[in-house]
């Protein structure tokens, strides 16, 4: 059997493992889904959060996760419950087993964008201007090294594929990854992806090891596709030694926080340096921040392009920023207006960028009002400086104060009220095609007519992965004629550990799913000493060795002695 023939029978059995999800998978607008559990599925359509009624068996989500590990050569085990890997098509997933995900197992899949996202479309879709498009590719070409920071899902590796695709083909390109996600087109292209270690601790390939091999590689420029750990300082090192223009990202929140959650990064490395030896190693070594973030409305934007400068007197980062994205407003349906605008300020490697032949980009280019723009609020280089109100300028009363007017009180009255009165948990949104569609038939039952009147239905054959509906409380049948308590069927127990449907677990209010093994145990006893005189005495549930209700008093269906 091929290589290519395993694929595709992988790929066709975590299809059906992912049967309940499938269409969101296939569906463009949805950029990622979120399996919280068996029961609470989510997704992200154009940034913002919809729950859906798909459902998954507890059994079936965690074979679905099993799966995945299979796919990609990996091992997920109760040892090992975390898994970093990618489907078939090139999306994240990350898998977390219970009980460390305590409503089950927990699977995040982060899908890219179909086919190879431009920069053009960037700036169609209002995330970059045309103006901060043009000097992102000159800082490319000049080999400036680059950085593309931003929170959780703001778009860092989807704007570092679009940054890297601007490298000349000529250019020998060493990638380097935890789980493949760039997707770049050059021709001499070498990647490169981590590997952890087996079952048995061994055979681990980390990312400093690689970026090692990838120095001793000839390499014209390095893209790391996320720092995380100490790789940090042998990328810093690669960037301080004649290989420009390498590129990475980061999480963080600032370019200036940027900087020092690199310099964080670098020690952790086994090199000890003192920390302002690192500093100074951090701050000559990157040239360019690009910032990225998610905006409350879902929107995401490229909010900085920002130059770092040499330490200042007292060691500490500096950076300025060329171009930034300044809020407006809302509109009407609750989305950021703002514009993108440079600065006024001119980057240190002005004259660089015009003889690589950029001469568009004289003084002009970086003066908001050449572009029809107001100056945006910023300021020229980041450092701390209190400011007052317009009264107190510099610490001093210029003029005396003035209380809030009636109007402006009112004002604030309301708000005030708003803040201390206790609100109601607002329900989540639904997606739209799914909020007249009735909840899937709950796993195991005949839709009506398929069985005669007076006869049960026959329980269908769970499959791994097969979507389960909400099912309802089981309601205890009424005691037949006599007394008899046989009519009640006995209750299936699963092993310790298996997480349990919430209609399993008795359907209340406060029930709660992927608990630990020992709650498990305690609710199990339970259950069997509730049930000790409701079984039937011709089909009794079977227990663990070792556990045996005690003898009900006046049973008939029980043996004295």
């Amino acid at each position: 059997m091929g290589d290519e023939e395993v694929v595709e029978i992988y790929k066709k059995s975590l299809a059906a493992f992912l049967r309940p999800v499938a269409k969101y998978l296939d569906d463009k607008s949805v950029s990622e889904v979120m399996i919280n559990g068996p029961n609470d599925i989510w997704v992200e359509r154009k940034g913002r959060l919809y729950k859906t009624r798909a459902k998954f068996t507890a059994e079936g989500l965690e074979a679905a996760a099993r799966n995945m590990a299979q796919y990609v050569g990996r091992t997920i085990t109760n040892e090992r419950p975390q898994l970093d890997a990618r489907l078939p098509d090139g999306s994240r997933i990350h898998v977390v087993l219970p009980p460390i995900g305590r409503k089950g197992t927990t699977i995040s899949i982060r899908k890219f964008f179909p086919g190879k996202l431009t920069i053009k479309q960037l700036v169609e879709f209002g995330s970059m201007s045309k103006p901060m498009a043009r000097l992102i590719e000159a800082c490319v070409v000049t080999s400036q090294n680059l950085v593309v920071s931003g929170g959780t899902g703001s778009g860092k590796t989807t704007l570092l594929n679009v940054v890297s695709s601007l490298i000349p083909n000529e250019e020998r390109i060493l990638t380097i990854e935890d789980s493949a996600e760039l997707q770049m087109q050059q021709d001499h292209l070498v990647p490169f992806e981590s590997r952890p270690p087996d079952k048995f601790g061994k055979g681990e390939v980390n990312m400093a090891a690689l970026l090692r091999s990838a120095l001793r590689l000839r390499p014209d420029r390095i893209v790391i596709g996320e720092v995380r750990g100490g790789e940090a300082f042998d990328l810093i090192q690669s960037m301080n030694t004649g290989h420009s223009g390498s590129m990475c990202t980061v999480h963080a929140n600032t370019p200036t926080d940027t900087l020092r959650r690199l310099e964080s990064l670098c020690l952790m490395s086994t090199v000890e340096l003192p920390m302002v030896a690192v500093r100074a190693q951090v701050a000559s070594a990157l040239n360019v921040v690009i910032q990225c973030a998610r905006l409350h409305d879902g929107s995401r934007r490229t909010t900085h392009i920002s130059e770092v400068l040499p330490l200042n007197d007292k060691g500490d980062y500096r950076t300025q920023d060329l171009f930034v994205f300044t809020i407006t407003g809302k509109d009407k349906d609750g989305r950021f207006q703002g514009y993108h605008a440079p600065t006024g300020i001119l980057p240190t490697f002005f004259n660089k960028l015009r003889a690589y032949g950029f001469t568009e980009m004289d003084e002009s280019f970086f003066d908001p009002a050449s572009h029809g723009l107001p100056r945006p609020p910023v300021v020229a280089v980041q450092e701390f400086k209190v400011r007052w109100v317009a009264r107190m300028e510099e610490g001093v009363e210029r003029q005396p104060g003035q209380p809030f007017n009636p109007e402006q009180q009112k004002v604030l009255d309301k708000a005030f009220q708003d803040t201390l009165e206790e609100k109601d948990l607002i329900p989540p949104p639904m997606l739209p095609e799914e909020k007249d569609e009735a909840p899937d038939a709950p796993a195991g039952e005949a839709a009506p007519g398929d069985a005669a009147a007076g006869q049960p239905a026959a329980k269908a054959e769970e499959k791994p992965g097969a979507p389960v509906g909400d099912k309802p409380a089981d309601k205890p049948a009424p005691p037949a004629e006599g007394g008899d308590k046989a009519a009640a069927k006995p209750e299936r127990r699963l092993p310790l550990g298996v997480g349990r449907k919430p209609a399993e677990e008795g359907g209340g209010a406060g029930a709660t799913e992927g608990r630990t093994a020992a709650s498990l145990l305690q609710r199990q006893l339970q259950r069997q000493r509730q049930a000790a005189g409701e079984e039937s005495a011709e089909s009794p549930a079977r227990r663990p060795l070792g556990l045996r209700p005690r003898p009900k008093a006046g049973d008939p269906g029980e043996e004295q002695g």
